[in-house]
């Protein structure tokens, strides 16, 4: 991730000459904690975006001195390790490394290669690896719900999951995937499925259809599954961006449904969470990494093509076009916090119900609000 940042970016949003210097000292007093209101500005013009949001933030701190009584940003530098599958393939990950957005929030942070999904990402929560990690809500409510000692602070954006057929394929609509076979990339077929597989076992129980019995799903690496798809082996494939796109456009095959789409486009699916530890230990750390990513979510949001061409250093075998309609196709103006994070974890646990990932005893609501604490104010 060390690649330089695209121009489009750097013009709009000058870094600091204080971003590369010795790490600020604390502060002896912390300041009141920020709205979410005040970080909006941040991604709305990226020219005067930094000058808005600290408008805003000391206008808040005036009206509202009292409104938090416990976790507020304390003006300390912080080092954090985030771990993240597929991080150069991130577009918010990687606004947030090249502009210096957390740089700005007195972050520090390291992402280690090498986690292939969200499950591998997950799996580095522990002390002497990652603070905290960035995977789908399908691949962290599971393992929540084993135990694992982590809570979730900030939705990213939504899904890029997509369920693609050949074009001139006979499937038109869910239903007609029944006694068919379906070609995924999992590296994990296990307790926990993919995020993906997890994704559409639920649109198809909504459907009326088991995933478990109607469909048969092969695991394989994305790059046979055009030809699994023209030998006839598989009858669909499903995955998520950018390797999916580049399938979808390259082979010329047809969307049948996506994670995009319908009531799916406007919930979230990419969720930043915190090791428990760390938070009990360090509850302002959680404050700057919602702050940080807040900021560089809603900069993709607002310009997605200036976002694209800095994604486009990843990505050396997609084309900026390609990037750009992808990035285009894809929900990055969803990113709940608090209240309205709760509420789309409890959806979620709802649907984990369907396909039997959790009991149908559960309070999915108590759940999300265990899951889901209050960091800043909305």
């Amino acid at each position: 991730m060390a690649a330089p940042a695209a121009r489009p970016l750097e013009q709009g949003l000058p870094m600091d000459e204080s971003d590369t210097r010795e790490p600020p000292p604390s502060r002896d007093a912390p300041e009141p904690a920020l709205g979410r209101r005040t970080l909006l500005g941040a991604g709305a013009g990226l020219g005067i975006g930094l000058a808005a949001t600290t408008a805003l933030v000391a206008r808040n701190q005036i009206r509202h001195p009292h409104r938090d009584k416990a976790t507020r940003p304390d003006g300390r530098y912080r080092r954090v390790t985030i771990a993240t599958p597929h991080p150069a393939h991130d577009p918010v990950l990687i606004v947030a490394e090249r502009l210096g957005v957390f740089a700005r929030y007195n972050l520090d942070v390291t992402v280690p290669a090498g986690a292939a999904s969200g499950q591998e990402a997950l799996d580095q929560l522990h002390p002497g690896g990652a603070e905290a990690a960035v995977a789908p809500a399908l691949s962290w409510l599971p393992r929540l719900m084993g135990g694992l000692d982590a809570q979730l602070a900030a939705g990213l954006q939504s899904g890029s999951a997509r369920l693609l057929v050949d074009r001139h394929s006979p499937i038109k609509r869910i239903e007609d995937l029944n006694r068919t076979s379906i070609g995924i990339a999992d590296a994990r077929m296990g307790t926990f499925a993919s995020a993906d597989r997890l994704f559409f076992s639920i649109v198809m129980r909504r459907k009326g259809m088991n995933p478990d019995r109607d469909v048969t799903w092969v695991q394989m690496p994305p790059a046979d599954m055009a030809a699994a798809l023209a030998s006839h082996r598989v009858q669909a494939v499903v995955g998520h961006d950018p390797v999916i796109w580049q399938l979808l456009e390259s082979a010329h095959l047809a969307q049948v449904a996506s994670s995009m789409t319908g009531s799916y486009g406007v919930r979230v699916s990419r969720v930043l969470g915190i090791r428990g530890d760390v938070l009990r230990a360090d509850p302002a750390l959680a404050v700057q990494l919602v702050l940080a990513f807040e900021d560089a979510a809603t900069t993709v949001a607002h310009h997605l093509d200036e976002a694209a061409s800095v994604l486009a250093d990843e990505l050396p075998d997609m084309d900026l076009p390609s990037i750009e309609r992808m990035l285009h196709s894809e929900g990055h103006a969803v990113h709940p916090i608090g209240t309205a994070l709760r509420e789309q974890m409890a959806q979620y646990i709802d649907e984990l119900k369907l396909i039997g990932l959790a009991g149908d005893d559960l309070d999915s609501t108590r759940l999300a609000h265990r899951y889901c604490p209050s960091l800043i104010h909305e």
